[in-house]
């Protein structure tokens, strides 16, 4: 479906995997001359992500105003400074890693990654698996054991890999584990398990009562499970033709996919009197 013009259009919030990046995990050319319209405009821009707040960081660079949403909602930072963190209980840690250690043991090709806030910590060193990690997780460090490594940092989630396992093994295991917290499917490889209630929803909702943005003035886009809160707290919301089919379902309207710049497209289509940003002075 095509949006008709918001009236008051504010926020944007995007996933990056599989909506605004493209199939080569990279931010699309045309996004970048987009954004500095979007500053322009007053518009607040967010990255929304599974992703460290580093990684982001390291795409996005320091431009002010712009707001980050990392590990899937329990980090919000603002001009470098986290405005809110969400750790998971500390209870959690060490029954998901010891399943994963088993279930490593077993045979299983499978990881663990504790995202603490300064990094994020891993024990298998096989490049098979940091080739997998590295694209999420920019300040990285490998350990001996996860659980000392990361025991003065906030463990924001804990993510668990599995080469197309995430839905109909990893989730099931660990929610089977009867633990206080949430365990979200994000991606075909990847779950990720964190406290109760907190998820790209509560902190897109969260940075529109900080800003006093309204939900109607609010666009979001997503593409799979770990966005259904985020676009059900936006009221223009989106799904990339590419997306889960219950996100299609969930959201409002419907983008191009990922690969064809989706997210710019269906910017450009809602908001079409976008200032262009001032000349640089000389």
């Amino acid at each position: 479906m095509t949006s008709p013009l918001p009236a008051d259009i504010r926020l944007i919030a995007s996933d990056m995997d599989g909506t605004l990046l493209d199939a080569d995990g990279r931010v699309p050319d045309r996004f970048w001359p987009l954004l500095d319209r979007l500053q322009a405009a007053g518009i607040v821009f967010v990255p929304a992500s599974g992703r460290q707040y580093q990684t982001l960081h390291a795409v996005f660079g320091s431009r002010a105003g712009l707001v980050y949403i990392a590990e899937n909602g329990t980090n919000i930072v603002q001009d470098g400074v986290s405005i809110a963190r969400e750790p998971v209980i500390g209870s959690i840690i060490a029954p998901v890693v010891d399943w994963v250690r088993r279930a490593a043991a077993d045979g299983a090709d499978m990881g663990i990654v504790l995202c603490g806030a300064r990094s994020a910590y891993v024990e298998r060193a096989d490049e098979g698996f940091l080739r997998h990690v590295r694209p999420y997780y920019a300040a990285l460090e490998v350990v001996d054991d996860v659980r000392a490594a990361a025991a003065d940092d906030d463990v924001l989630k804990l993510a668990v890999f599995g080469l197309g396992q995430a839905e109909t093994r990893i989730a099931p295991a660990v929610r089977a584990l009867g633990l206080p917290a949430d365990v979200v499917i994000s991606g075909d490889n990847w779950v990720d398990i964190m406290r109760p209630g907190v998820n790209k929803g509560t902190a897109l909702t969260r940075l529109q009562q900080s800003l006093g943005i309204h939900r109607e003035q609010t666009m979001a886009f997503g593409d799979f499970l770990n966005d259904a809160e985020m676009l059900e707290a936006a009221g223009a919301s989106y799904a990339v033709a590419n997306a889960h089919p219950s996100i299609r379902a969930l959201a409002r309207y419907q983008a191009p996919s990922n690969v064809d710049e989706g997210v710019i497209t269906s910017i450009l289509d809602a908001l079409p009197e976008l200032p262009e940003p001032a000349p640089a002075l000389a």
